[in-house]
């Protein structure tokens, strides 16, 4: 369970706040807040399943053209001023883990009035992996830009949002369910759990995809795995050795849940506990449990 040191303000606040900002003002990271995100992290592992990530902030300072496209040349992303990378060993729950860490590191930014935009795909390897000297097993699985909000947004920052639906959010019954997969979680039968769900539900994900499913079973609540068929092609995938984004995505989730319970006054622990039930068609994959304490 996450403790008070987290943030000064409310997380459910930050969730609602954060947004994925592609457009940044051409000016550094003060240094006290890249400090304080440096600092932070530190306090921000290891995830619920035991994995410690190795993070770095490059600043705009720090940008070489050999290693690193100069501030306004990444992709779709303008005038960053700093890079969050972060790896972690290609091992179970890892990118969970990964996904865990890395959105609170998000979300502190998010206090400091600083936007961000997860990056995945196989640029994070190759452009990153010298300059952070990789080890024997480690991997990058996504990068995250960082910069002060631009006032205007470009119309690039317009285009992505529309064409990954990023307004638009799967409805509550196809993502939270009660004791078993054909019956749909009642909102109203939520209870103090109301806020946590609609914090998951708020999470960003890879093409605004969505893969979190959560199954409440007593005091238990299980999270599961709901892969989009084909996304991406597992050729393209092997190709471009693309981490798996989708269990990225879960981590995100995981952590939005754990910060909403804080909130909320509710304790637990991270278990295994896969209750094994039964899927009409192709069974959500199990992913780990929270418990109450």
């Amino acid at each position: 369970m996450l403790d008070s040191i987290m943030f000064s303000v409310s997380p459910s606040q930050l969730i609602r706040q954060r947004y994925s900002c592609r457009t940044y003002q051409k000016r550094p990271l003060a240094n006290q807040d890249v400090k304080i995100l440096e600092n932070y992290f530190q306090k921000a592992q290891p995830g619920p399943r035991g994995n410690q990530i190795r993070c770095r902030i490059l600043t705009a300072s720090e940008f070489k053209e050999r290693h690193l496209p100069k501030p306004g040349t990444y992709g779709f992303i303008k005038d960053p001023a700093a890079y969050i990378v972060g790896t972690t060993h290609d091992q179970p729950g890892a990118l969970e883990d990964f996904g865990y860490s890395m959105e609170l590191l998000v979300l502190k930014a998010t206090e400091l009035e600083i936007g961000s935009c997860w990056l995945g795909a196989s640029l994070t390897k190759n452009r990153f992996a010298n300059i952070l000297d990789l080890g024997s097993g480690e991997i990058i699985p996504a990068v995250i830009s960082l910069g002060y909000p631009s006032d205007q947004k470009a119309w690039m920052d317009r285009v992505c949002r529309i064409s990954a639906g990023a307004d638009r959010r799967l409805p509550w019954e196809e993502l939270f369910f009660a004791e078993n997969w054909e019956t749909s979680l009642n909102m109203a039968e939520a209870g103090s759990f109301l806020e946590p769900l609609l914090a998951v539900r708020l999470g960003p994900s890879a093409s605004n995809k969505q893969p979190w499913r959560l199954l409440r079973e007593g005091d238990k609540w299980h999270f599961y795995l709901k892969r989009t068929p084909n996304y991406p092609p597992q050729f393209l995938g092997d190709l471009l050795q693309i981490a798996d984004l989708q269990r990225i995505d879960i981590g995100i989730a995981m952590a939005h849940f754990a910060l909403s319970l804080q909130e909320e006054g509710l304790r637990g622990n991270w278990v295994a506990s896969d209750p094994a039930l039964e899927h009409a068609e192709s069974p959500p994959e199990y992913i780990i449990t929270w418990q109450a304490a």
